[in-house]
């Protein structure tokens, strides 16, 4: 059983709105069981998964669009049935969450300004995790998964959860028999200041960052030899030049920052652990009437739009129904 809490966190959601807490600023777009869409909350959905769909063929984002628009407010009213619909509360926490672990993971960068450049703000990206903790207690309920099976999940893979001790390290790379070699080697050993040496004499593709490298490493990654040497090299040292990577490349490699480990404890890994539980839970065979449980109330909404996106959405559920999707046996 493989988890990675934090790819489930940091990834940028893709659908970030819940169509039912929409409020009527813009033309209707349509109604899924009676629950209204905007026209704006749809363009601005279709635009960000134009670019996401492979192809990025507006056809094939309309229909993307479309099937999440429509599995958001029905996991939304499902999970509201069966009186597992996500609190305000439970939504702040999983997003503050978030923060941390992006404040960990990307060390120096700020959250909200990484969110706006990725074309969405904190109240949507609320709204994305209002779906997914909908989804997830929704099928924790059906599934009758206990606490119990879900903290010794988290026991067993608690090191998943949460962030490795990590290095974050600034490179001068050369080719040891070149000229760039003996410039740089004879730049550092003179006491010239190792980030103008980076920005200097490294590579043109790596001058730009003075060669810091865009993430932390976990140290656990590295070789062993390599990670005594990181661990013997104070904050703000450096050491080499060491064997990197392609065969006769050398590298000098500083020591900008460690970044210690981070530990998520359960009251706050929970959410996570159950959507990853219910994940695998849903491969199985024999879960496979439970998750069709919800598939079929997916292609049996109620969908009032215009002619033009009413055939679309009956594309979808054609090439649904051709997959086998939803199906009972």
């Amino acid at each position: 059983m493989i988890f990675s809490f934090a790819a489930t966190l940091i990834a940028l959601p893709c659908f970030a709105q819940t169509p039912e807490e929409t409020e009527m600023d813009s033309p209707v777009f349509a109604k899924i069981n009676g629950v209204v869409v905007t026209q704006d909350e749809y363009i601005k959905q279709l635009e960000r998964q134009t670019v996401n769909v492979p192809g990025g063929q507006p056809t094939n984002a309309e229909r993307v669009v479309l099937d999440q628009l429509v599995s958001n407010i029905v996991i939304i009213a499902e999970a509201k049935r069966l009186g597992v619909a996500p609190t305000d509360a439970e939504v702040d926490k999983m997003f503050t969450i978030q923060k941390k672990l992006f404040a960990a993971q990307f060390p120096g960068k700020d959250y909200d300004t990484a969110m706006r450049e990725q074309g969405t703000t904190p109240e949507e990206i609320k709204n994305d995790l209002r779906v997914q903790l909908a989804e997830t207690a929704l099928y924790v309920k059906l599934l009758k998964l206990s606490e119990a099976e879900v903290r010794s999940t988290y026991n067993e893979n608690r090191t998943s959860f949460g962030l490795a001790a990590r290095v974050q390290m600034r490179l001068i790379v050369a080719k040891g028999d070149s000229l760039d070699f003996r410039k740089v080697k004879a730049a550092l050993a003179s006491g010239q200041d190792f980030d103008s040496v980076a920005k200097r004499l490294n590579p043109p593709q790596m001058r730009g960052t003075g060669g810091l490298l865009p993430q932390p490493v976990p140290v656990n990654t590295l070789t062993e030899a390599m990670q005594s040497k990181v661990m013997r090299t104070p904050e703000g040292q450096y050491f080499g030049a060491v064997d990197f990577q392609q065969k006769g490349v050398k590298a000098w490699i500083k020591i900008e920052k460690r970044l210690p480990e981070f530990k998520i404890p359960f009251e706050d890994a929970a959410p996570l652990v159950c959507r990853q539980m219910v994940q695998l839970k849903l491969s199985e065979p024999k879960n496979q009437a439970i998750r069709n449980s919800i598939l079929q109330k997916k292609m049996a909404a109620r969908f009032e739009a215009s002619a033009t996106y009413q055939t679309v959405w009956d594309a979808v559920k054609e090439a649904a129904v051709k997959a086998g999707v939803g199906s009972s046996e």
